[in-house]
């Protein structure tokens, strides 16, 4: 699941840009087209938009391995979505244990028979609630820990794959809808994505 804010918000600062280059080194090769390409939503330019979003898997080894996510009830293991600002300023976000970041995140995966289906949150009641922020700075990043657990949803359904993988593609989305807190806090509001990446699934 996304854990607290990032893996870095806990401890109140951003990780080294040379720590994330060095992690975006070893994956590269999971991802099409080349890394850091941005895809814009509808009616924005790719300028506008402030952030690059990537998917670094736990494991990524040479093909035909390549890159494994894996989605259980329990233990699926953990892989990360990485939020980087690319404008010239400082960006918030909201941090993601509360309602406004808690849905922030979401994926898009394609089996290799072209099956779609789309992986959030779910939703819950939240006993204590506020729409805090976390600063990135020009050039920094946040950090998003995943476990695609039984605090996730697919629509529609997954093929079971326990103990084959199967190919699929995934795609990850940060999308920020507006809202009178993310005016008030100067949170960008719009939807990024990531690159495609090719990756084996693993799913029971």
């Amino acid at each position: 699941m996304i854990q607290g804010n990032s893996l870095y918000t806990a401890m109140n600062r951003t990780i080294p840009s040379w720590i994330i280059a060095a992690i975006l080194t070893i994956v590269m090769g999971c991802s099409t087209p080349p890394m850091g390409k941005l895809l814009a939503a509808s009616g924005q330019e790719h300028k506008e938009l402030p952030f690059v979003v990537s998917i670094i898997p736990t494991v990524s080894e040479d093909e035909p391995i390549g890159c494994r996510i894996s989605i259980a009830k329990t233990s699926p293991g953990t892989f990360y979505v990485i939020l980087t600002n690319k404008s010239k300023g400082a960006q918030n976000a909201f941090e993601s244990w509360n309602s406004w970041g808690y849905r922030a995140v979401s994926f898009e995966v394609q089996t290799a028979d072209g099956l779609k289906a789309v992986i959030t949150k779910n939703e819950h009641d939240f006993t204590r609630n506020f729409p805090s922020t976390f600063t990135i700075q020009s050039g920094e990043h946040m950090v998003y820990s995943i476990s695609l657990d039984h605090e996730w949803k697919t629509v529609p359904s997954l093929p079971m794959a326990d103990a084959t993988p199967i190919s699929i593609t995934i795609k990850a989305i940060y999308e920020v809808r507006p809202t009178p807190e993310a005016a008030k806090e100067k949170v960008w509001t719009g939807r990024a994505e990531s690159n495609s990446y090719h990756c084996k699934l693993r799913h029971w």
